[in-house]
């Protein structure tokens, strides 16, 4: 076997190998991308496409590299068993194997298959035994079979769950047989659609439930032929013992991860490694939170980062890429790195932490990530960044494993007893989704080829020994308390899985005496998790928890203790009183805790907390928190008048208002408005209390006389005024001014039009002008249009560019602007070319229809067209000082530029590299290459509001959309009345009318001369 390769082997930097990467690439298309017509029209595939064999298991090591000093030993292989793709170590240190035979056709009709015919029920649960513990397997059993895709087993209770598309399993042998008698079928409704985004990686947690992947595909499951639960494209957390089921965020492909802490990893094909950064039942509390980056991209080269394969590109893959690139179709479609047959992640599986302890200490909590397409597998280091991690490149320039055989595919990987890590080679000829191929290209393959072929290996550090697997189910309750603190995760999770399955409360005193006494952090928590599971745990083992010196301990205790505080006021005291705030897990998961428990306890300490959590993650998990402690919150705040200006407080009474809950709302309105409260912390807390009541279709008025009293409604008209007169009194600060404008937007439009039509004039500053448009647009109704359309010719450009906006954002106001528009009082050369575009593409079909005929001549025309005069421009050498000027003005509001723009599309510096030529199609055919992530939707609310943007983030309960200059807004899902992808990209078409061919040319040479401006 080849192994440890030296870096000086692999001198090749990043740069390098894509230049690499791309001049193979430029040769193999022989002409280039842009004169590329049908490059296989003539060509002889049966010349081309020599299929590449495959090597037996024996001689398979040779093709293997492994970096520093480490090896591989082969442990199984054909015909012992075969196409594994997931396993699980039992008590006895036996394997389960999930054999996904079958792969990749079903054997029904399906949406990407529609001639069905694949092997019925061809998946197999195979169990293998090591009978001379040497380290080898030598026997094997068919524990399981006459099932679909299996792709994954999770050991419990003597037998185990087993995911088969579209079902979850559970098998268990009671007679000894090694083949199981029983087979329950626990969940349907699995998806099947798509053979690579199926449910995965079923693995045991912590807190004695099992952690799933639920692919791409989705679930909607059902129990005993009656629905269960939609989840949806969300993961899950079962409970064995109480069939309950809770969804977690996730729904991304091929993996399913944790760290020894209980931190969850996910990844799919083109982003090799994911965080999960909250639980989503916390982010659920809270239906205005944006969550757009909760299954966060973690790694430190980028999602589809350079990979380093030493294996030869399959003739097939060169084939189909040099059509994908020469194919308009797929350079819409795909990123990049996918139009180049190989150098980058676009098959990555199985993200995997190592938590054993046979590797030298350095590679303790690496993760290990396959590449099932190149043949290799990736190593990373984790570094912590709060609530989340940096993962780094651990190989510089080489991948930890690489095979020269392109038949290798490591499609997943298990922490074992012996401490080191075993990987599944599912070993077939290709890994391909078949609807990923073309036809013609098919009929030179077997896509089933290596059905019958797999092999495990162990990977084995330098001076590795093999050491006897201890048959844990055969010890006693007591015998197994002390393996909790074992360096190694199998016998950790193995000995405090039994312990909660048998349920032996005698172990109280042996599990105390370890969470009180063990040196190992692992041991504690393991400890605590199972004294919780036996249901032992007294208040003074968590106080012991609380008090604990590492941080993710104490976190756990808390975590632990926050349901048995619900209703124990004294327990929550505790808690808080003994915590020790200063570590950040600790304050995060308190600030988290504490939506849970409604008290006058709970909502103080959230109060304080807020004082250090204004930014990032900790704000994230304060605010998920606040909903049900929003009226307690507000009204210590108003007795604090240093909370009052705290940007989370404005925040709770944002959230307040999107509550909806009129009672709550009136007794804080009540509070707000009495004295001593100065009209400064009025406006600060009705402000935001108004912007979420307006989600709801509710306004301060409407409510203030909802109510049994008409004092709030006396008072909120007195308060009105007093804004009124603030505005029209020059002895108050622009700032105190702009202020109130604001809140004029909130009350009645008999009060607030009047004193606003005085402010739309060029003697009024321009931060008073623009505030009052942003009034008028939250005021709505015929008057305030009427004023803005009526001001529109004395306005500058960047007010009249707000007004329009304004006019588009309700379709009664829209039908008005074309109006304005016709008759000129409106010229539509002052609109931007980005409002065109939203008029011409309006989701309402008569708008729609009006707007094509008043923009008769804005309709952008032939694309290919345009970009054939504009090219000869390109040509020259462009002005960057001019570029940078046209960035400013048509752009920045869309695009950033280090610290210059709004950041709503792709960063310039990501598409510097481009060519010319694409830079020009880019521009001048935004929607030619738009990717699916950047483009535009409308949404459509029950008022009529009409908003167009980037969907950023979705909960259960809310869409956040991100709009031109990078403004975000929460809609609530209850609101939406129509949400329709408009199928184009963000960026307007049709710049030609505003940007003469050497203005594209100056443009494109100041994005060329970005130069590390990434850095």
């Amino acid at each position: 076997m080849r192994r440890n390769h030296s870096r000086a082997d692999h001198p090749i930097s990043h740069l390098c190998l894509l230049a690499s990467i791309l001049i193979v690439y430029a040769i193999t298309l022989q002409t280039p991308l842009s004169d590329a017509k049908e490059p296989d029209a003539t060509a002889d595939l049966s010349q081309e496409l020599k299929r590449l064999p495959g090597i037996e298991p024996a001689n398979a090591g040779a093709t293997l590299a492994v970096q520093n000093g480490f090896q591989l030993k082969q442990v199984a292989a054909e015909p012992l068993m075969a196409d594994p793709v997931d396993a699980c170590f039992d008590a006895s240190g036996n394997l389960y194997v999930a054999e996904m035979h079958g792969y990749p056709f079903s054997s029904e009709p399906r949406q990407r298959q529609p001639q069905g015919g694949g092997k019925k029920d061809a998946g197999i649960i195979r169990l293998l035994e090591d009978t001379n513990d040497d380290g080898v397997f030598d026997r094997s059993h068919i524990f399981a079979d006459q099932i679909s895709w299996v792709t994954s087993v999770c050991c419990y209770d003597g037998g185990v769950f087993a995911l088969a598309p579209d079902k979850m399993y559970y098998f268990k042998d009671t007679n000894g047989d090694h083949k199981a008698d029983i087979r329950k079928t626990i969940f349907t409704g699995f998806g099947r659609q798509n053979v690579q985004g199926l449910a995965n990686n079923l693995k045991w947690g912590i807190d004695h439930r099992i952690y799933g992947s639920v692919g791409s595909n989705g679930a909607n499951l059902t129990q005993d032929d009656k629905p269960f639960l939609n989840l949806g494209r969300r993961d899950f957390a079962y409970s064995p013992d109480t069939n309950q089921l809770e969804p977690l965020s996730g729904g991304v492909q091929f993996g399913n991860s944790m760290d020894d802490w209980g931190h969850r990893f996910v990844c799919s094909n083109s982003d090799h490694i994911r965080h999960v950064v909250f639980p989503l039942r916390y982010l659920e509390r809270n239906p205005s939170l944006s969550t757009s980056s909760n299954v966060r991209s973690v790694a430190k080269e980028g999602g589809a980062a350079p990979v380093f394969r030493t294996s030869p590109a399959e003739p097939w893959r060169i084939v189909r890429t040099r059509r994908r690139a020469a194919d308009p179709k797929y350079n819409k479609r795909l990123p990049a790195t996918e139009l180049v047959p190989i150098g980058f992640f676009t098959s990555a599986v199985s993200v995997t932490i190592y938590r054993g302890d046979a590797f030298p200490e350095d590679y303790q909590g690496n993760v290990f990530i396959g590449d099932v397409g190149g043949n290799l597998i990736h190593r990373k280091t984790l570094v912590p960044n709060k609530s989340s991690f940096q993962a780094q490149r651990a190989d510089e320039g080489v991948e930890f494993i690489t095979s020269t055989d392109t038949w290798f595919r490591p499609t997943n990987f298990i922490n074992a007893p012996d401490g080191s890590l075993y990987i599944l080679d599912m070993y077939r000829e290709t890994i391909e989704h078949p609807v990923s191929i073309p036809e013609d290209i098919k009929a030179y393959l077997d896509l089933e080829s290596g059905d019958q072929h797999g092999r495990i290996w162990r990977l084995e550090p330098p001076e590795f020994k093999h050491r006897s697997t201890p048959n844990l189910s055969e010890l006693s309750s007591a015998q197994l308390v002390p393996f909790l603190k074992h360096p190694n995760a199998w016998h950790r999770d193995t000995a405090h899985r039994l312990i909660w399955e048998r349920q032996d409360k005698s172990i109280a005193v042996s599990l105390q005496t370890l969470l009180k006494e063990s040196e190992s952090p692992l041991g504690r928590l393991h400890a605590l998790w199972s004294l919780e599971g036996l249901d032992l745990l007294s208040q003074d083992d968590l106080i012991v928890g609380f008090k604990d010196t590492h941080a993710e301990v104490a976190a756990a205790a808390i975590r632990i203790a926050e349901p048995k505080a619900v209703e124990d006021q004294a327990l929550q005291q505790l808690v808080i009183d003994s915590v020790n705030t200063a570590d950040y897990a600790v304050l995060e998961q308190l600030a988290l805790t504490l939506g849970e428990w409604d008290s006058e306890i709970a909502a103080t300490k959230l109060l304080e907390i807020a004082t250090v959590c204004q930014s990032g993650d900790l704000r994230t998990a304060w605010l998920s928190s606040v909903p049900s402690h929003a009226p307690s919150v507000l009204k210590l705040a108003i007795q604090r008048p240093d909370a009052a200006t705290n940007p989370l407080i404005a925040e709770t009474a944002r959230t307040l208002g999107v509550s909806g809950n009129e009672y709550d709302i009136q007794k804080v309105m009540e509070d707000i408005l009495q004295p001593p409260t100065t009209l400064d912390r009025q406006m600060a807390l009705l402000t935001p209390l108004s912007a979420g009541l307006r989600l709801q279709s509710k306004s301060l008025t409407s409510v203030s006389k909802s109510g049994q009293s008409t004092d709030i409604a006396g008072r909120l008209d007195k308060f009105f005024k007093a804004v009124a007169d603030r505005v029209q009194n020059e002895i108050f600060s622009e700032k105190q001014r702009n202020t109130s404008i604001l809140m004029l937007g909130s009350a009645p439009a008999s009060l607030a039009v009047p004193v606003l039509a005085e402010l739309l004039t060029p003697s009024t500053s321009i931060d008073a002008q623009q505030s009052t448009i942003s009034s008028l647009s939250s005021i709505g109704g015929e008057s305030a249009s009427a004023l803005m359309i009526e001001s529109f010719s004395s306005l500058s450009p960047a007010l009249k560019k707000q007004i329009t906006e304004a006019l588009l954002s309700r379709q009664d106001w829209t039908s008005l602007l074309l109006t304005a528009i016709s008759e000129k009082t409106i010229p539509a050369i002052e609109m931007p070319r980005e409002q065109k575009e939203i008029l011409l593409n309006h989701p309402n079909t008569a708008i729609r229809t009006q707007a094509r005929k008043v923009l008769a001549a804005e309709i952008a025309g032939d694309r290919s067209a345009v970009i054939k005069k504009y090219r000869p421009a390109i040509s020259e050498t462009g002005q960057i000082a001019n570029g940078h000027k046209l960035y400013t003005k048509h752009c920045a509001s869309c695009h950033q530029v280090g610290k210059e723009g709004k950041k709503v599309g792709p960063e310039l510096v990501s598409v510097k590299n481009k060519s010319p030529e694409d830079l020009l199609i880019a521009i001048m055919d935004p929607n030619r290459e738009s990717q699916a992530n950047f483009l535009s939707y409308s949404i459509v609310t029950d008022e009529g509001r009409v908003l167009t943007g980037i969907i950023t983030g979705e909960t259960a309960t809310a869409v956040t959309l991100r709009k031109a200059k990078g403004e975000e807004e929460i809609i609530l899902r209850s609101q939406i009345d129509i949400m329709k992808s408009n199928g184009i990209s963000l960026m307007p078409a049709g710049l030609e009318k505003e940007l003469k061919p050497e203005d594209i040319n100056d443009l494109i040479a100041f994005i060329k001369s970005l130069e590390g401006a990434s850095k």
